[in-house]
């Protein structure tokens, strides 16, 4: 009978996990990250500690999701009505899975940044070195593409609104310039950082939808892609 319990307990929790995964898009985010993060380690010569870590850190990660989604659901069934007490909770517990995210990503940087930036540093030292200008060349264009385009749809003004995303369109051009003109790893990821929270803003301030905002940043990105290439 305790065996039977034990794989019978054994299916409720896989069903559990496998129920979350299908309904709560946080919990599918973080799952494609994990599985990015592990594919990605294989291609770097990682000590076996340092796996046992970034397997710890992504186990909590996915944990603290679920905990999250379950208080959620706990909330929600036994508070019905909007509430103060309800939406605290609730924070409280997404708090807690933003901690852990924090932390994997602290994790990540001391475990894979530093293989990372010796693989990518080699291919960015060998770029050509291209006249600054190139850049601001870039960023013009970008922008004269993006009035034509918006025009083009009718939708949105210059500066506000509209597909493509202008914002989204510039700063991916100032960071693959950034890219080109530094060839340094960190400054790159740091400008690439920028250019992803400009972006967030954009959808969050429900300027721009997630569509106009991706294809702003395949514009801008792609032009400054184009000009730099044929400068070679």
């Amino acid at each position: 009978m305790k065996s039977k319990s034990w794989w019978r307990s054994l299916g409720y929790a896989i069903e559990g996990v496998l129920y979350a995964a299908k309904t709560e898009r946080n919990i599918k985010i973080h799952i494609s990250l994990s599985i990015a993060v592990l594919f990605i380690a294989l291609f770097f010569n990682l000590k076996f500690l340092e796996y046992i870590i970034l397997t710890i850190t992504i186990s909590l990660v996915i944990a603290a999701e679920l905990f999250n989604t379950a208080i959620e659901y706990l909330v929600d069934a036994l508070i019905k009505e909007k509430s103060d007490l309800a939406k605290r909770v609730k924070d409280v517990s997404a708090g807690a899975v933003l901690v852990t995210a924090f932390g994997a990503i602290f994790v990540g940087y001391f475990v894979l940044f530093d293989k990372i930036k010796v693989a990518i540093s080699f291919s960015l030292k060998r770029l050509p070195n291209l006249p600054h200008h190139i850049a601001i060349v870039s960023i013009v264009i970008t922008v004269a593409l993006v009035v034509i385009i918006k025009s083009i749809f009718g939708k949105g003004e210059p500066l506000m609104g509209g597909m493509p995303s202008g914002h989204a369109a510039v700063s991916f051009s100032i960071f693959v310039s950034i890219v080109y003109l530094t060839k340094d790893v960190a400054v790159s990821l740091l400008v690439l950082l920028l250019c992803i929270l400009v972006a967030e803003s954009r959808i969050r301030l429900q300027i721009h939808s997630l569509a106009e905002v991706i294809w702003g940043a395949i514009l801008g990105s792609g032009v400054t892609l184009l000009i730099f290439f044929l400068f070679l």
